[in-house]
This record gives C-alpha cells, sequence and structure tokens, in this order.
C-alpha cells in the first residue's frame, strides 16, 4: 500500500509540474501599437515565453496633408483614399526571439505585476504619441495596460523594444522591395538603419539577418550599402554571410 500510495503522490506531482510548464510555456506579452501618422499606423509584437515571436502590421496611416484636407469633399476622393487604404496589405512574420530579449520582457513585465494597474501620464496634457497596450496572458489571466506615455521605468524599456523590433522588421520590409524593384535606394536605407544600429535602437536584427547578408554579398549593389549591412550584422553579433549547410 505504502509503495502505491508514493506512485499516486509522485503522479500528482508530475502532473502538477507538467501544468505549470504548459502555463509557462502558454505564457505571452502583447504590445499593441496605434496611430494614425505612425509607420505603421497599426502593429502587433506578440512576445511568447517559448521565444517564438508574431508580427502583425497593417497601414492606414495618414500624412499630415490629409489630415488637414479631411474631410474629402467629393465622393470620388473618397473612394480614392478608401481603395489607398485597402490596398495597404497586412504584413505578417515570425521569428525567434533571442534569449537576451525574451527574457528581459519578461522580467519587466513581473516588475509591473503584469501591467494590472494604470500607468498612463495624466499630471498634464501631453503630446499624442500613439496608443499602446501592453498585455500579457496565460492558461489562467489576462492583464493590460493602455497608454500614450509613461513615467515608468519597465514601461518604457519595455515600449523601446517593442517599437525598435517594429523598426527592424519594417526597415526588414523596405530593404527586400527595394532590392527588387529600387536598387539605388538601398544606400540611403542602409545608411538609416546604420545610423540606427549604432544608437541601438534596432532590437532583434537576427529577424531580417538572410536579407542583409544577401545585400552583404550583391555585388550589384553599391560596395557603401554592402558595407552599412555588414556593420549592421556585426553590431548584432551576426555573421555577414549566411552559415554553409553541413
Amino acid at each position: 500500500m505504502s509503495v502505491l500510495r508514493r506512485f499516486a503522490g509522485y503522479s500528482v506531482i508530475c502532473l502538477i509540474a507538467s501544468q505549470l510548464q504548459a502555463q509557462q510555456q502558454d505564457a505571452a506579452v502583447i504590445f499593441n501599437f496605434s496611430w494614425k501618422y505612425g509607420k505603421p499606423s497599426d502593429y502587433i509584437v506578440t512576445v511568447h515565453r517559448g521565444g517564438q515571436v508574431d508580427y502583425v502590421s497593417d497601414d492606414h496611416s495618414l500624412s499630415q496633408t490629409q489630415e488637414r484636407n479631411q474631410p474629402v469633399e467629393s465622393n470620388v476622393e473618397q473612394s480614392v483614399q478608401a481603395a489607398d487604404a485597402a490596398s495597404q496589405d497586412r504584413f505578417t512574420k515570425q521569428f525567434q526571439a533571442t534569449d537576451a530579449i525574451r527574457e528581459k520582457i519578461f522580467v519587466l513585465a513581473e516588475q509591473v505585476k503584469f501591467f494590472d494597474g494604470q500607468f498612463d501620464f495624466t499630471a498634464h496634457p501631453i503630446a499624442q504619441t500613439g496608443s499602446k497596450t501592453l498585455s500579457f496572458q496565460d492558461a489562467s489571466r489576462h492583464t493590460s495596460t493602455t497608454y500614450n506615455y509613461s513615467e515608468n521605468p519597465s514601461i518604457q524599456q519595455l515600449t523601446e523594444i517593442f517599437q525598435g523590433i517594429s523598426l527592424t522588421i519594417e526597415s526588414g520590409r523596405k530593404l527586400d522591395f527595394d532590392r527588387r524593384f529600387d536598387k539605388l535606394s538601398l544606400d540611403q536605407d542602409l545608411k538609416a538603419m546604420d545610423a540606427l544600429s549604432k544608437d541601438g535602437h534596432l532590437y532583434e536584427v537576427q529577424a531580417i539577418a538572410p536579407m542583409l547578408q544577401r545585400i552583404a554579398a550583391d555585388r550589384t549593389v553599391l560596395h557603401i550599402a554592402q558595407q552599412a549591412a555588414q556593420r549592421i550584422l556585426g553590431r548584432a553579433g551576426l555573421a555577414a554571410a549566411p552559415n554553409p549547410v553541413q
């Protein structure tokens, strides 16, 4: 009987441990951004405990000129604007986060009780920089907080990381487009990215490493663009050329 009890107790412990592990694996921190002047205007970054990152963006942004001219006066103009908005395809990308960034995101989330509270700055009116929502979810809870700007250091760091991830992914999208259709623009693209990388504003560069590596090895693009791609990869600790298949 004692053997059976020990076995039953061991089984319960294993079941609890398995459930806890499943909850941890299911946990995710989500950043949702929306602003009509943003580039892109809307995006969501989901970082899972296991390291998978899901990025989704939708761009329906307005220029300052478009905003000043609204509402448009004719049905034709309204139709044109609607068609322009509809032509902006939703973009999705999945990649694996670095261990350092994944751990930092979850540690920062824990420091602010997984966003269970109010963190928006309300002492006085400030400039609008977009609606931002940080959320945490696992098998047993879902908490979130929405803000324009926050003085909380952990919220600020999380905002910087997630906006940096979006900046990296969207920069990679532009590189992909220009490499296929407008190679002369790659020099300016990479010059801007090189400066952002130097200042520490690009996060998770490994997500666009294949594109940077192709440019670094592409002799049909300007040499200065190749060098910039190599520098960006180097700062991220990535090789300028992909590892050969064994």
